[in-house]
């Protein structure tokens, strides 16, 4: 059988002589002192009491305060420890259950030590910012400021690589298919320009699709084009082998977002594209198209080769193009008899000729020859055209009017980003017209508004 140990009171400040005796602290003289007739070293000090709580100062309504006089301890036998008897384990206090600390003195929720009574609803967790403490340690590096643009960001690349990028060509060669869904998204995960361009496309297709949605989608998608558009900017001023595939898909989608940023504002309270706004994308094709020339060698024979392959429309007529063909040429005799300007008709008769050049191009080439028209002609022009048009001169204006027709023929063959351009720009020139050039516009507006359904 176990032995029972005695309990005792730890002295504190007891009798010297006898504290290994465990002192019960009676004054004058301890009682152990006593009974083994000794002199107590008690009876020489002061009658103090260990520290306690200090006593509020009285105050106008509370009584004044009286010294305590605890009653003496009753009287303890005391033992000596046998030698051989081992210590007693010692015990650290443990604090009662509430928030714990971290390193910087902030809490971050119940101690470890709580039982399962707190976290089951106790008032310390209550008061607690954090009711998960157990979480923390798992949290490491910086938090995320804004976890639903991630969100978003999942569902635009799966939005994307399933439907988007079937938008981008009527042709639905199995190679191109699989050109944009699978290795744009390869070269986009190296390239974050072009990772921001593909959100940012995929971003404003949603816009189109989900009207009610439009200001959510089109937001993040800006956003997203701007971030491509500053990191699109360095890696143009050191064009490389093995950037220039990736620059050269993003520059497609920078034109599609580009077009498709007012196109998602089509049926809102938005103004409609203006000569202004076109001119800025044609600026933007001919800019990125004239950086990238130096690596067609590259383009043509590397991962994205598929879109450079000529397969034409097999001796198809297409009535738009074919039509707006025979209209240039009424038009460079009329530049010819009623443009006074020298520079501005050498200016519109070469710029006209490369339209109907591309044209022709396309149709031998292209299965989507309109796309392809809408493309290629601001890469061609000459740079003195994009003054006059922005200087709305009359024998310009009347050759832009003529790509319009393009442009709505290509929008209609079922490209979301370019619904809207042509009937605002052409309005946009009706309203400049005057004299002999009006009568271009206004065969251009006709054909745009008299076709809706068909090329």
């Amino acid at each position: 059988m176990a032995r029972l140990r005695l309990g005792y009171t730890k002295s504190r400040t007891g009798c010297l002589r006898c504290k290994q005796r465990r002192c019960d602290e009676t004054r004058p003289s301890c009682r152990a002192c006593v009974r083994h007739g000794l002199e107590c070293s008690l009876a020489a000090q002061p009658n103090t009491q260990p520290a306690s709580a200090p006593t509020p100062l009285p105050g106008p309504t509370s009584p004044p305060a009286t010294a305590p006089h605890p009653a003496p301890a009753p009287p303890r036998r005391s033992r000596a420890r046998p030698a051989d008897s081992k210590p007693k384990k010692f015990e650290p206090h443990v604090p009662p259950p509430g928030p714990s600390t971290d390193a910087g003195g902030s809490e971050t929720g119940p101690s470890p030590n709580a039982s399962s009574a707190t976290f089951a609803g106790s008032p310390s967790v209550a008061a607690s910012p954090d009711p998960f403490p157990y979480l923390s340690k798992f949290v490491t590096g910086p938090s995320e400021g804004d976890a639903a643009n991630w969100v978003m960001d999942l569902e635009l690349m799966h939005h994307f690589t399933t439907c988007t990028f079937r938008t981008f060509q009527m042709d639905e060669r199995e190679e191109l298919c699989r050109l944009w869904q699978v290795e744009v998204p390869k070269q986009a995960f190296v390239h974050v320009f072009l990772l921001h361009q593909i959100l940012a496309v995929s971003s404003y297709h949603l816009a189109h699709l989900h009207p009610h949605s439009r200001q959510a989608y089109s937001l993040r998608a800006s956003q997203h084009q701007n971030a491509g558009i500053r990191a699109m900017r360095i890696a143009l001023s050191d064009i490389s082998p093995a950037n220039c595939h990736a620059l050269f898909a993003s520059s497609t989608l920078l034109f599609i977002g580009s077009l498709a940023a007012s196109s998602a504002a089509v049926g809102s309270d938005a103004p409609p594209p203006t000569v202004d706004d076109l001119v800025d994308v044609m600026i933007l094709v001919k800019g990125i198209g004239s950086v990238l020339d130096s690596s067609q060698a590259l383009l043509r024979s590397g991962p994205l080769s598929a879109l450079f392959a000529q397969r034409g429309s097999l001796g198809q007529t297409n009535p738009a193009l074919d039509r707006v063909v025979l209209a240039v040429g009424d038009f460079l005799v009329e530049v010819a008899e009623a443009e006074p300007d020298d520079r501005v008709r050498a200016v519109i008769h070469a710029d006209a000729y490369r339209l109907v050049t591309v044209i022709r191009d396309a149709l031998l080439k292209s299965p989507v020859a309109e796309y392809r028209v809408v493309a290629a002609w601001p890469i061609q022009m000459s740079d003195d055209l994009i003054p006059l048009l922005r200087q709305r001169n009359q024998a310009a204006l009347a050759l832009l009017s003529y790509y319009c027709v393009v442009f709505h023929a290509a929008q209609l063959q079922g490209y979301w980003f370019m619904q809207g351009w042509a009937p605002g720009v052409i309005l946009d020139i009706s309203r400049s017209m005057a004299g002999p050039w009006q009568r271009h516009s206004a065969w251009a507006l006709g054909w745009i508004t008299g076709h809706t359904s068909t090329g």
